[in-house]
């Protein structure tokens, strides 16, 4: 990857889990018509709505983004922004979590691997790991081993940091004065909200 290139990192089952979730709201939502209907099923909507937004915002809209300016990193319901500058360590215990001076940004889209995944790891998966994937003692984080999402996405982050800051094209020592940007998505959050609120008053009313 150059310098100059976008990458997104979006794991590769977030379409699959969030069409499969969505498929189940639908038969749901059907079998709830069928069985009370017509008042039955819009009572329901509000609810499968919901639960489409839900598995929407958690498991397809997170993934993080690699370009000129820094790392996006786009979470269920907020977004932040690390500008390269800002970076002191990039960190995998649990997830990749992008570590500044004032703040840590983990990345919901790249978790580390589970327990059965990390205690089951090979020597194959170990020689895999970069070398500033160790520590000091010469031991790894379980976040480094094997093709899991947060070795992945860390791996591609350092890569570039680290050329950015071998060509001289980051100030060091100014990490301090870099702010780290973050958003709510409040548009998903109050939709989600209403949506639920509606759907409890349509249960109560009927």
């Amino acid at each position: 990857m150059r310098d100059d290139e976008i990458w997104t990192y979006r794991p590769r089952s977030a379409p699959w889990v969030t069409g499969a979730t969505w498929l189940v709201v639908v038969g749901f939502t059907a079998a709830s018509g069928a069985d009370g209907g017509v008042t039955a099923l819009l009572r329901a909507l509000p609810f499968a709505a919901a639960a489409a937004l839900a598995a929407w915002c958690v498991g397809y809209r997170p993934h993080v983004r690699l370009d000129d300016d820094g790392v996006l990193v786009v979470n269920p319901f907020a977004t932040h922004r690390v500008p390269w500058a800002a970076l002191i360590e990039i960190r995998t215990r649990f997830a990749c979590t992008f570590v500044t001076p004032h703040r840590a940004v983990e990345a919901f889209a790249a978790p580390g691997p589970g327990r059965y995944a990390a205690a089951h790891a090979t020597s194959v998966d170990l020689r895999s790991v970069r070398r500033d994937g160790f520590d000091h003692r010469r031991t790894v984080s379980v976040g480094e081993v094997g093709r899991s999402s947060s070795a992945i996405v860390a791996t591609q982050a350092r890569r570039r940091w680290e050329r950015l800051v071998e060509s001289d094209a980051l100030e060091l020592g100014a990490a301090d004065d870099v702010p780290v940007t973050s958003t709510l998505d409040v548009t998903a959050v109050v939709v989600l909200t209403a949506l639920v609120v509606v759907g409890a008053v349509l249960q109560l009313v009927g």
